[in-house]
């Protein structure tokens, strides 16, 4: 998609609609600040912006990829769209920062066609990558059995290829395209050459397809599944925990002459107590031990592990559906903009200036940021697995205590696996 302003500069964030804001208008001079005024406004948020999007990225991938319990197919799609976050953060922050600082893009011919490109790519593999997820989650909570056949850790990395490959194959007009040309006022403007509008008009409709509409359409349907599914479970597991709470009658036939009866209609009756009986409780069971170490498990009275499983599903969707939220409420006006400057540019020139683009440009880019901080405040064991990995990190004060200390992390971050991973 490129929507290409002429503000007498490359605002070099990623092209083809989507930010390559260089066109034949100039704006009017009432809708553009002097550079070091917004440059006082744009430096400190690009930077704090740019910052937590590498360092909490960059965490992600560590965290995924020296944990092998965490390598589960939801995971390895958020490490897929860690990668493209940091990629965004990257190629994108830096360069838009710079051309809008300088009114110019000086990065040369080569770094034209490369970083609108990369950029494009970027967001693509972001917007898919949902897509796999919300498939993925669709499938393994709606259709389990059907879904162990394909739900693989070697079928995820096909899938995250096929979408790295198509990002590739639907950006590259963006990386043919690009042109280094010149302004009025003797800087440098980056562009995509067209032969003529109606195939860029065309050209930004098929990634607002591919990129916008669909996506939403498959996140939309998928999720909403999902949640009836889960719901359909939470007033399953209601009526059966209702049902056993109201009458629970287990028969116990201990080995010897004597029998217990539970009852919990009303009170619980134990006849022929002579023999030992124990009530041992744990967190997943409550049973009777003989003395003689057989046990029988009173279903009605247990959390089982489906109940888990159903309460952690719904832990991981929650933050699934925060991550998409937060995706497309930081692209989508960015979207919506850029494509009606391709059919009306006094409008967005008029009604939104320069100022405007910027803070949508902006916006777009905390989307790179967003989901380390998700996963730290909705997920325990992204959550535990940082601050372990920081802990690992310290330097130690001697040889014998950075064995141990060592030693300690890898076991600590297994505990963390077993206890704290939501994903199944």
């Amino acid at each position: 998609m490129s929507a290409n302003f002429d503000l007498q500069f490359l605002n070099a964030s990623w092209s083809s609609d989507l930010v390559n804001w260089t066109t034949t208008a100039v704006p009017p001079r009432n809708k553009m600040l002097p550079w070091y005024e917004t440059g006082k406004f744009q430096i400190p948020f690009y930077g704090i912006i740019f910052l937590l999007a590498v360092i909490g990225n960059t965490l992600i991938i560590l965290t995924l990829a020296q944990n092998r319990r965490m390598r589960t197919v939801t995971n390895l799609f958020l490490l897929n769209l860690a990668v493209s976050d940091l990629l965004l953060g990257v190629f994108c922050m830096p360069f838009t920062l710079i051309g809008a600082l300088l009114r110019d893009f000086v990065f040369g011919e080569a770094m034209c066609k490369l970083i609108p490109f990369l950029q494009a790519c970027s967001v693509s593999v972001g917007a898919w990558t949902l897509v796999a997820i919300s498939v993925e989650r669709y499938y393994a909570i709606c259709h389990p059995l059907r879904s162990l056949a394909w739900q693989t850790i070697s079928h995820a990395y096909k899938t995250i290829l096929a979408i790295w490959v198509g990002s590739f194959l639907c950006m590259m007009p963006i990386a043919l395209l690009s042109r280094l040309k010149p302004t009025k006022l003797g800087n440098h403007k980056c562009r995509e050459d067209w032969i003529s509008l109606e195939y860029e008009k065309a050209y930004n409709l098929f990634l607002d397809l591919i990129l916008m509409v669909f996506p939403l359409a498959v996140l939309a349907v998928t999720y909403s599944l999902i949640i009836r599914t889960l719901w359909k479970g939470i007033k399953t597991e209601r009526a059966q925990r209702a049902q056993a709470t109201s009458s629970v009658d287990v028969y116990v036939h201990l080995q010897g002459t004597s029998t217990t009866t539970w009852s919990t209609r009303n009170r619980a009756t134990v006849r022929q107590p002579q023999w030992k009986t124990v009530r041992n409780w744990s967190d997943d069971s409550n049973s009777l031990v003989s003395s003689n170490g057989s046990r029988k498990l009173i279903t009605g009275l247990r959390r089982t592990n489906a109940e888990r499983s159903l309460c952690n599903k719904k832990r991981v969707i929650k933050m699934l559906c925060v991550v998409v939220l937060e995706f497309f409420i930081c692209w989508t006006p960015l979207y919506i903009i850029n494509t009606v400057v391709l059919f009306d540019k006094d409008f967005v020139y008029n009604n939104i200036g320069y100022t405007g683009i910027s803070f949508l440009q902006l916006l777009a880019y905390t989307s790179s940021c967003c989901n380390p901080i998700t996963y730290c405040f909705m997920n325990c064991g992204f959550r535990k697995s940082f601050l372990k990995l920081f802990k690992c990190f310290r330097p130690p004060p001697d040889n014998r205590s950075f064995q141990m200390e060592g030693s300690d992390c890898q076991m600590d971050l297994k505990f963390v696996n077993n206890r704290c991973a939501d994903f199944t």
